[in-house]
């Protein structure tokens, strides 16, 4: 059997040095851990007074609130004759100081609308066929706005979407004919947008064109709604521009029948998309049927359509009444030389519509 061989214990001095050494070992690692524990508190001290410290050299950023306009009020707004050459008058202070009760909906309780300050002029004859918006460029974000038959909106782009079929020549039983009171009210329309407007007008009858066709018979040279669909321009709306567009819009004729889909189609595809899209129309079109089945197509970024139907409360009306519903719009009528607008002329459309029934 093997023997063990037998260790000794190392030698005292031996001990000490290895104690020595431990001690030394000990020290050392305290002392790097109250340096490191120091500079992590120096560190940490200094991040706090910085940012107590910044504050007092940052410039506070100065907060600019915007609050959109009031939408307009819906009531009866009685316009005597629609006669040629009649002369605007000033708004009286009366009508712009009145206060109205008004709801979306039939309700027990009428919410009062504000006080609104109607700093346009009527359109042609009497203060009380009022634009209801105005058109100053002081809006929060410069972009101004626009108002068209008793119809108000915001925006910075507006594109006025109009019949010039021939019905339009048509007389109003009180006086004058639709067509010089479209161009009447138009023309006002384009005068009081801001320069920080842009704007554009399509024309439309069995064709829809823009004032860039030139020719005796625009109509016939636009567009029919194949193919590809004619891009449309924007313009500014500066006093040349303006002038301009008058004088075209003046000495435009009318002619043919009535197609909503071409106009609709092309303002539906300006580029940008427009802010507000006002169509006004007199006729019953012949592709109603595929503008609103087609609506949710042509019009991918939902704008909403302000219709006005001039002069004839039937079936017309009630089509011009469903495309404002489908998009979101305001719905307004021009009847026997007086503007409806709200439940009035829904009422009126709704009657006259059973009627023919």
């Amino acid at each position: 059997m093997q023997a063990f061989e037998k260790t000794s214990a190392p030698p005292v001095q031996r001990t000490q040095q290895l104690e020595a050494f431990l001690l030394r070992q000990r020290k050392r690692d305290f002392v790097q851990s109250l340096i490191t524990a120091l500079v992590c508190l120096v560190l940490i001290c200094t991040a706090l007074w910085l940012v107590a410290l910044l504050p007092n050299f940052t410039e506070t950023p100065t907060i600019v609130t915007y609050q959109s306009p009031k939408p307009p009020e819906e009531k009866r707004l009685d316009r005597p004759d629609l006669a040629k050459g009649a002369k605007p008058k000033p708004s009286n202070a009366s009508s712009a100081s009145a206060r109205v009760l008004a709801s979306a909906v039939e309700a027990p309780v009428s919410v009062p609308m504000p006080e609104v300050t109607d700093p346009t002029g009527p359109f042609g004859i009497d203060d009380d066929f009022n634009a209801g918006f105005g058109a100053g460029d002081g809006e929060g974000d410069g972009g101004g706005g626009s108002s068209f038959f008793g119809t108000g909106r915001p925006g910075k782009r507006v594109v006025y979407i109009v019949d010039f079929s021939l019905s339009m020549e048509s007389d109003v039983a009180t006086g004058g004919s639709r067509i010089a009171a479209l161009k009447t009210e138009l023309s006002r329309s384009i005068k009081t947008l801001g320069e920080r407007m842009n704007f554009s007008v399509i024309f439309f009858s069995h064709n829809a064109w823009t004032i860039e066709v030139e020719g005796p018979s625009p109509s016939d040279r636009g567009w029919n709604g194949l193919n590809a669909t004619p891009p449309v321009n924007w313009y500014p709306a500066l006093p040349k521009i303006k002038e301009n567009f008058l004088a075209k819009i003046q000495a435009m004729p009318a002619h043919g029948n009535t197609s909503w889909y071409p106009p609709l189609k092309m303002a539906f595809s300006m580029t940008p998309a427009p802010d507000t899209i006002y169509l006004l129309s007199d006729g019953e079109p012949r592709d109603y049927d595929q503008v609103l089945d087609e609506m949710s197509e042509i019009n991918p970024h939902k704008i909403p359509v302000d219709t006005i139907a001039f002069e004839l409360p039937g079936t017309p009306a009630r089509y011009m009444l469903d495309i404002a519903k489908e998009t979101g719009g305001k719905f307004t009528m021009v009847h026997k030389g007086k503007l409806l607008s709200g439940m009035e002329a829904e009422r009126l459309t709704a009657s006259s519509y059973d009627d023919e029934e």
